[in-house]
This record gives structure tokens, C-alpha cells and sequence, in this order.
């Protein structure tokens, strides 16, 4: 077995070393694994010989050289990709991965699937060698763009992954690099293209493969060849199993080993309070939290309801004084996270789930590349049915939301009751009255006695207003929410200029007004008259859930 590079034509792109997806990847190497590698897994669940659940096994490990016939080989490729650059950021990196090849050994990634199908040919080689090409068994796969193959270049200092697998067929195996255009290792001038390959796509003798990439399962391995010497690797590992399959574990779906670690439906409620000692969750990064969603999904309120395009979805929804981002968390069939949003308010968690094929195929339709986002803007194709279902989402999300949280059957609610219910501090607040500044301060900013918590940062004027008092309406028609607001100021306050804020202690934002019936609105300024008004009948603000709104006063 031998590396082959094709020899680079005048017709052939030549392709430089740094490459945007595996830089991408690289950025996080233990997330981009985890997601890439266990959703190709649970793509590929063997239903057909009545499989239910996945096994992953990801360890990492060290094979000596010598038991890779020619392998090495690819080591001298990689030195040679200098001799084609001048650029020297280019240069740099390449060298930054020569620099780390080891002597003699090399350590590796394993990512074993089992319960699975393996792969026939043209799923094999197009893992291996297509470019942003997927062909997939299941129309609803996680992993339907074909890139996230980069995730297992950015993890490898040479480039290099080694895959085994074995279907209903047999066993194939097979080596693939990306690096860069390079010169020949023969010493001629010869330039060869950026990709090799270390065996082909066919059925080969599972005997005639290395030991220790043989399988006897039906399934498939990949190992990451030449790993990045990663401090923490394994427990990064574990943390983002947790926050991206926890669902998919507590429903059974999935069972994952991390070296010696096994999570699996009975622990994983220990792995999850292990690792995430409290409810703090943020809505991306590597700080996000599993733990309100699983305590949601277990001992939270389930709703169901039929969303155009997906057919039947549940909502969770669960109510606890730690949960401090109001989100919920969005899953299709495979139980992914995707993403969260904050449809909620504080206090609050939910779990959105479409768990059919004909919803999963759709999703996956509007999904983004990185599996990380449903939006109508991602398939021109699908855009006006993608705006209803999404909508339709949010619609059941906010339903749901009136219900749980004890406001159903009620058409209007005072701020200090949405405050009192959602552990508001803003509910019920009068507007921030400002002081004069002292002789010695700079006058062209005028402090407050709370100027933390005052989101405007420009020029504010000394407030007039006595109070401002905000109460939450549901329109009987169609059940949206909108609010009214009773002002009150000294005989002087004439024209006041605001804008209208929502919030908790640890998180507070300007909001969209929509419309007013009283006032004038521009620029999402709202300007009233307080000496002729005080009383705005309809404020409509652009979210679908009650907030508890307040007033800050700004400048001409």
C-alpha cells in the first residue's frame, strides 16, 4: 500500500496549506469531532437488522510506525509542501506541523460506531474524497452538507485520517490527506495536487488490513492520525458529548465512551451535574450548559401540537430560579442541539423537538452547514415554507409559554405581576430620574444615582416624569401580546423622547417597538407629550413573549 498523489496539471487549481474549513475547525477541535463524528454515527443506526441505539467509542492511542507499510511516507509530502509557497504565513504553518511529527510512533483518535450500517462504496468514497458532497443513506441526515469532514484534518498535524468499516459487503479501508500543491518526493520537479490517498475504495481482505484498524462489526472507524498533542483533550471531549447529545443518551438513542468513560442513560444525569456544577448557561460557546434542558425534558410540562411542514412537535418547559437565560433549545430526530434562542424569560427553560422523518428531512432542509441554525435563508428553494414553519414554531413556543407560566385565561396582566412571576427587577419601575450634574463634573454626561444600570450610554436629560407604569394585554383575536402605558410627569414635562427597555439584573437590552397608538415613533425613538398625553392605549413590541418593559429617557 502506497501513498498516491495525482500529478498537478496546467487544467488543476494549486491549492495553498491553510484552508478555511480546517481552520474553521480547528478553532475548537474537541467540539467539531464530537458533532461531526457522532452525528454521522447515529445517521448511519442499522434499523434494518433492528438496531435502537448507537454505540460511539472515541479513545485515543499510539501505533508504531512500522506497522503502517509506506505510511510514513506522507510525512516527506508535507516537508515538501514548503517548496511551493513563498508566502510566509504559509511557510509558518506548514512548519508549525512538521515540527510536530513524532519519532516513532504516531498518536491517533479512534471514533468507532457500532449498531451501525458501515459503508458501501459510494458512501466511502465519498467520505474520502469528495468535495462538499454527502450521499448519506438517510434524506434526514445530521451531517447532509459533506463538510464537516474538515474537523478530522484540523484535529491531525499531518493532515491524515485512516478509515476502516465493514457493511453487509465487506471490509474496505483506506488513508486520506489534505494538504497543499507540492513538489514530487522523488527529488524531480514534478508538482503533485494537494490530496492523496493511502489505499483505494474497493473490498479488501480484513486480514490484509493493520490490526489494529480491522473490524469484525458491521460499522465504521475513523482515526485521526498524527493528534494534535491537546491538553484536556478527553475532558473537553466528555463536556461537549454532554452538551450536544445529552437528549440523545437520556432517550436512549446513543451510548458514548470516552476512554474509559462510559455515559449512558443511567449516569447520565451524574456526568451532567459532574461537569456543569450549577444552572448558569450562556447561548453559544463553550460555556454552554445541558443541565436546565435535561432537568426540563425530565420533570418539566410536555405540550404537542402540529407545525405546517413537520408535522406533530413536543415542547418542555420547566420553571427554576437558576435558570438564567429564558432559552429553549432546538432538536430534531437525531437529538442534536442545534441551537437555543431566548424565547423565555428568566427562570425558564424549554426543549424544542421535531422527532419525525418527514420534520427531520425538512429541518435539515433550512439547516445551516455548521448544524447550528434553522433559518428560511438558507434554501431559496424552501424559503417561503420555511418562514411559516418557523413562525408556527415560535406561535407554539409562545402558547405553550401563556400557559405554563399561569397567564392563560387572562386578557391583561400589570408589569409587577409578569415581574413578581418572571423574577423581574425592571417590572413595575418608574423611569430613572436624573440629577443635575455638580459644578465640577462634565457636563455633557449627567449620572445617575444606578448609572450601571443604565443601558443608554449618551447624553440624558433631566427627567420630568413622575412615573411610568407598563401593562401586558392578550389581543382575544389572535393571542398576541401588547401593552399599554399610563405616564405621569410635572406640569413642565412636555416632549420626552424614549425608548423601551426589557430585563433582569444580569441582562438588559433596548427592545423594537413595533407601533404605538399614541406618540410619535421613529427610529424605534418613541416621543410623547406628556403634557398632553398620558396614556398610550397599544404599544406592540417586537417579541412574542410578555417582558417586563421600562422606560429610559434619552436626549434630542
Amino acid at each position: 500500500m502506497e501513498w498516491k498523489f495525482a500529478q498537478l496539471t496546467d487544467l488543476m487549481d494549486q491549492v495553498g496549506f491553510k484552508d478555511n474549513d480546517i481552520e474553521k475547525f480547528g478553532l475548537d477541535p474537541a467540539k467539531s469531532i464530537v458533532r461531526e463524528a457522532i452525528q454521522n454515527s447515529c445517521d448511519a443506526l442499522d434499523i434494518h437488522n433492528g438496531k435502537t441505539q448507537v454505540k460511539v467509542v472515541i479513545k485515543k492511542g499510539k501505533v508504531d510506525k512500522s506497522l503502517l507499510p509506506n505510511f510514513a511516507k506522507i510525512e516527506s509530502h508535507l516537508r515538501n509542501c514548503i517548496a511551493l509557497t513563498t508566502d510566509p504565513s504559509e511557510i509558518q504553518e506548514i512548519q508549525r506541523h512538521i515540527d510536530a511529527i513524532e519519532a516513532d510512533t504516531y498518536s491517533y483518535l479512534e471514533i468507532s460506531d457500532y449498531n451501525t450500517m458501515g459503508m458501501g462504496k459510494v458512501p466511502f468514497e465519498s467520505l474520502t474524497q469528495g468535495i462538499f458532497k454527502s450521499t448519506k443513506f438517510n434524506t434526514g441526515s445530521q451531517g447532509s452538507k459533506g463538510v464537516g469532514k474538515a474537523a478530522y484534518y484540523a484535529s491531525s498535524y499531518l493532515r491524515t485520517m485512516l478509515i476502516s468499516t465493514l457493511n453487509d459487503e465487506g471490509n474496505r479501508f483506506r488513508g486520506v490527506a489534505k494538504i497543499s500543491s507540492h513538489l514530487s518526493i522523488d527529488g524531480s520537479a514534478e508538482k503533485l495536487n494537494y490530496k492523496g490517498f493511502y489505499g483505494g475504495v474497493d473490498l479488501v481482505d480484513n486480514n490484509d488490513i493493520p490490526l489494529l484498524f480491522q473490524r469484525t462489526e458491521l460499522g465504521t472507524s475513523i482515526f485521526v492520525m498524527g493528534l494534535w498533542p491537546l491538553a484536556g483533550l478527553n475532558e473537553e471531549i466528555i463536556c461537549e458529548v454532554l452538551r450536544n447529545y445529552w437528549f440523545a443518551i437520556y432517550k436512549e438513542q446513543l451510548v458514548v465512551s470516552v476512554n474509559d468513560v462510559e455515559i449512558n442513560l443511567t449516569n447520565i444525569e451524574q456526568y451532567v451535574e459532574r461537569y456543569f456544577k450549577d444552572n448558569k448557561d450562556y447561548k453559544t460557546g463553550d460555556k454552554q450548559n445541558p443541565r436546565p434542558y435535561l432537568e426540563t425534558v425530565k420533570n418539566g410540562k410536555e405540550y404537542k401540537k402540529e407545525i405546517a411542514n413537520i408535522g406533530e412537535c413536543s415542547l418542555w418547559l420547566s420553571k427554576n430560579d437558576a435558570f438564567n437565560l429564558g432559552a429553549v433549545a432546538r432538536f430534531r430526530k437525531t437529538k442534536m442541539l442545534i441551537y437555543k434562542e431566548n424565547d423565555l424569560d428568566v427562570g425558564f427553560a424549554g426543549v424544542f423537538l421535531c422527532d419525525n422523518n418527514d420534520g427531520n428531512v425538512f429541518l435539515k432542509e433550512i439547516e445551516n452547514d455548521a448544524h447550528d441554525i434553522w433559518s428560511e435563508k438558507i434554501n431559496k428553494n424552501r424559503k417561503d415554507e420555511a418562514q411559516v414553519t418557523l413562525k408556527e414554531i415560535k406561535e407554539f413556543i409562545r402558547e405553550s409559554y401563556v400557559d405554563y407560566s399561569g397567564m392563560s385565561g387572562k386578557s391583561s396582566f400589570t408589569v409587577d405581576a409578569i415581574d413578581s412571576l418572571f423574577n423581574f427587577s425592571a417590572g413595575g419601575r418608574k423611569t430613572k430620574r436624573k440629577t443635575a450634574p455638580k459644578p465640577d463634573t462634565d457636563p455633557k454626561r449627567v449620572r445617575t444615582d444606578d448609572d450601571s444600570d443604565d443601558p443608554i450610554d449618551p447624553q440624558t436629560r433631566v427627567r420630568r416624569i413622575d412615573s411610568a407604569k407598563f401593562k401586558a394585554h392578550i389581543d382575544p383575536a389572535d393571542q398576541s401580546i401588547y401593552y399599554s402605558l399610563h405616564i405621569t410627569g410635572t406640569s413642565n414635562a412636555g416632549v420626552q423622547r424614549f425608548r423601551i427597555h426589557i430585563g433582569t439584573d444580569s441582562s438588559k437590552e433596548a427592545i423594537n417597538i413595533i407601533s404605538s397608538s399614541g406618540g410619535q415613533l421613529n427610529d424605534n425613538v418613541l416621543t410623547l407629550d406628556i403634557s398632553q398625553i398620558n396614556l398610550v392605549d397599544k404599544i406592540v413590541l417586537d417579541s412574542t413573549f410578555l417582558v417586563a418593559p421600562y422606560l429610559v429617557s434619552i436626549n434630542d
